[in-house]
This record gives C-alpha cells, sequence and structure tokens, in this order.
C-alpha cells in the first residue's frame, strides 16, 4: 500500500471535507440516527439540501414519485444513497474558483458517478453508491493540483488540448511528481473515507494490482469504465473521443465487456445523463 500521509504532505494545502459531509457522516455511524437531526443538519446548507432534492427526483434514482421534503428524501433513499448525495452536493466546494477547467472538472466527475453507478446496476457487480462516490471521486487529485498548482496544471491541460495524442498520465509525470490517482487517494485517506474507496481511487486507471482486495479492484474496474464512457461522449472533454473502443479499457476488459453490452450501457448512461445533469449544477 501506498503511504498516503508522504503524498499528502507532498501536495501541500489539502481541502477539507465540507463540513455539513462532516456532521452528516459523523451523525450517519451513529447507531441510533435520526431522520429528523439529519434533515436539521444538512438544512444547514440550503444550496446542499436544494442539490439534494433535485437530484433525488432526477433520472439517476428513477422515483415513482416526486419527493418535495428533505426528510422524506432521507427515508425513501436510504443511508448508503443519503451518504451518496451529501457527498456529491458538497463536493463542488472544492474547486476554489470556477471558470471553463473547473466547470469541465466538475462535469467529469458528476458524469463519472453517475455512469458507474449506472455501469454498477446493469452489470450486477459492486454496490451502486460505492461506485457512484469512487466514480464522483476520481478525479479529486485533478482538482487538487488546479487548486494547488493552477498555472502547472492548466498548462498541463492546454498541451493535451492541443494534443489529444498524449496520454494524460503520460503528459502528468513531466509535472508533477504524484499520478493524480494517487493524490486523489491521499486526500480521501485523510478525510478518512473507507479504505475500499481510497483504494478503487488509487487504482482506477489501469485496474492492475498486487495484493489489493478484489472487492477495490472491481470498483476501480468499474470506475475506469465509466471515465471512459465520459471521454467517449465528451462529459468533461471539450470534444468526444468517439472513436474509443470500450471494450478495450483496463475497466472493459477487467469486467468482460463485449461490443454488444458495451454499446447498451453506453446508450443507457447517456440517456441517463442527459435527464439527470442539472441536477447536479443546483
Amino acid at each position: 500500500m501506498l503511504d498516503y500521509d508522504a503524498i499528502a504532505g507532498d501536495i501541500g494545502d489539502l481541502p477539507s471535507m465540507p463540513i455539513v459531509a462532516i456532521k452528516s457522516l459523523e451523525l450517519l455511524q451513529k447507531p441510533e440516527m435520526s431522520i429528523v437531526e439529519l434533515a436539521d443538519i444538512i438544512s444547514m446548507d440550503p444550496a446542499i439540501s436544494a442539490r439534494i432534492l433535485k437530484i433525488t427526483n432526477s433520472s439517476v434514482y428513477g422515483l415513482l414519485s416526486k419527493v418535495t421534503t428533505l426528510r422524506n428524501a432521507l427515508v425513501v433513499l436510504g443511508e448508503r444513497t443519503v451518504k451518496s448525495l451529501v457527498l456529491a452536493s458538497s463536493m463542488c466546494s472544492v474547486n476554489k474558483q470556477y471558470g471553463l477547467l473547473e466547470n469541465l472538472l466538475w462535469e467529469e466527475s458528476v458524469g463519472s458517478a453517475i455512469a458507474s453507478r449506472f455501469i454498477s446496476l446493469s452489470l450486477n457487480k459492486g454496490e451502486c453508491e460505492e461506485a457512484f462516490l469512487a466514480g464522483l471521486f476520481s478525479n479529486l487529485g485533478k482538482v487538487v493540483r488546479n487548486n494547488n498548482n493552477p498555472a502547472q496544471y492548466q498548462e498541463l491541460a492546454e498541451v493535451q488540448y492541443n494534443d489529444d495524442s498524449i496520454r494524460y498520465v503520460d503528459l502528468e509525470r513531466s509535472y508533477f511528481s504524484h499520478p493524480y490517482n494517487h493524490v486523489g487517494a491521499a486526500v480521501l485517506h485523510s478525510w478518512g473515507i473507507a479504505e475500499l474507496l481510497v483504494e478503487a481511487v488509487c487504482q482506477h486507471i489501469d485496474v492492475e494490482a498486487k495484493d489489493v482486495n478484489p472487492d477495490a479492484l472491481l470498483l476501480a474496474a468499474i470506475t475506469n469504465l465509466g471515465v471512459h464512457m465520459c471521454y467517449k461522449c465528451g462529459i468533461g472533454t471539450r470534444i468526444p473521443v468517439e472513436e474509443m473502443d470500450l471494450v478495450a479499457t483496463p475497466g472493459g476488459r477487467h469486467l468482460k465487456l463485449d461490443s454488444g453490452s458495451a454499446a447498451e450501457l453506453l446508450e443507457g448512461f447517456n440517456a441517463i445523463y442527459a435527464e439527470s445533469r442539472e441536477a447536479f449544477n443546483a
């Protein structure tokens, strides 16, 4: 296992987990958790509350009737989903600034989260809310680099935009000492996020590692495929990578995907993302 504390020490300033997320997760860990108390905590941030309601009523969760209050949303969704939505709804505050690049990073995070959850449900592999979070956190390292080293990161992004034949992970080595997946994992580790998610984010680029929990590798594979589906659709990128073969991606290989299944997943994801994307941008 990587020394996440050492990596964190090299990163510089680490983003803090948003306070509403901290308080909500602390409450969710209590044996006797009160929905009323949880709703009161989340209501401390009206923007997060509104975003949770919008996401709850989006096609991602496919509820048969509209949920109109935060308390009802928490009752209907259950603890695992509430945890996912609290984190998703507060994660955009990790960005220190907002412009085109930051919007693309957030779009990629949201798209990867929705795609990973959809893949997990469609293939009946892994736990769908864990997949959602792994997708959401998959490019956290990029966000941190953009916060701490904006000039270098924006130069890197510009170089890749002008020459998309260069793989991001190869280009990154000439700018930073740690790859973004290791940076993201180190931040999650510092937040006390479950080790399964930390390892999934750490391994999601190549999905190959020895002595790693098989459940974490499965989650990494789902995330890898979700990220590549976003690239193929142009989500979080300036142009779609239409020629991408999802079957040949590390995630596709690990999941033993065939071309028919890949096409079905892509079609289904496109439909859900198109209907749901605005709910995450409240």
